[in-house]
């Protein structure tokens, strides 16, 4: 019989599955991001293929890598996203999350050579999954936030302006929060300054 510990886990990650599970998970901070990583990987160890799982598992670790960068966590994100990859190759975001995740891989190499190779490897994947679904708004928001967080001299920086543009282009016609739509438009700004800046 279930104990009724286990019945609640089950049942926030059933409420956070079929809330968009991915889409939630993007934007957790703090202890949320840590309690919901938590439920995920132990939904992960009774059932190492569960597909949202290891997707959001691996976009959690990811939004964490972004402000406070560390090797095993963004080893263990690049584990997760391949392994929901390899269950579901057509889903252009888990491509997207796992190209940004191998660019923060160039963070913690001090051969130049092996920075270049992870920055290419992953902005390839992140160009891909944008190619193979331009107006995916969580696509093309993973390309624009990796491209703005790249060195400007990698050349990255116009692909964050077509991406921000895009997204807010889509918004016109889809519900967009407030919030994310003016964080948008004040990175569009930026990156359009950067790119002013660097002719």
């Amino acid at each position: 019989m279930m104990s009724v510990k286990r019945l609640l886990s089950v049942l926030v990650l059933a409420s956070i599955s079929a809330h968009g599970f991915a889409a939630d998970v993007i934007y957790l901070k703090g202890a949320e991001a840590k309690d919901a990583l938590a439920k995920y990987e132990t939904a992960l160890r009774q059932n190492p293929d569960d597909f949202e799982a290891l997707k959001s598992a691996g976009i959690i670790l990811h939004q964490i890598s972004r402000t406070a960068p560390d090797k095993q966590r963004v080893e263990t994100a690049e584990q997760y996203l391949k392994k929901a990859q390899k269950l579901h190759p057509e889903d252009q975001e888990v491509a997207g999350w796992l190209g940004s995740v191998i660019t923060m891989k160039a963070l913690f190499e001090t051969d130049p050579g092996k920075q270049t190779f992870f920055v290419k490897s992953g902005t390839r994947l992140l160009d891909k999954a944008v190619q193979k679904d331009p107006d995916n708004l969580v696509v093309r928001l993973t390309r624009a936030y990796n491209s703005m967080e790249l060195p400007v001299f990698l050349k990255r920086t116009s692909f964050a302006v077509v991406d921000f543009k895009h997204y807010l282009a889509l918004c016109e016609s889809r519900e967009c929060p407030a919030e994310h739509l003016a964080d948008a438009r004040g990175k569009l700004a930026e990156a359009e300054k950067i790119l002013a800046e660097n002719r």
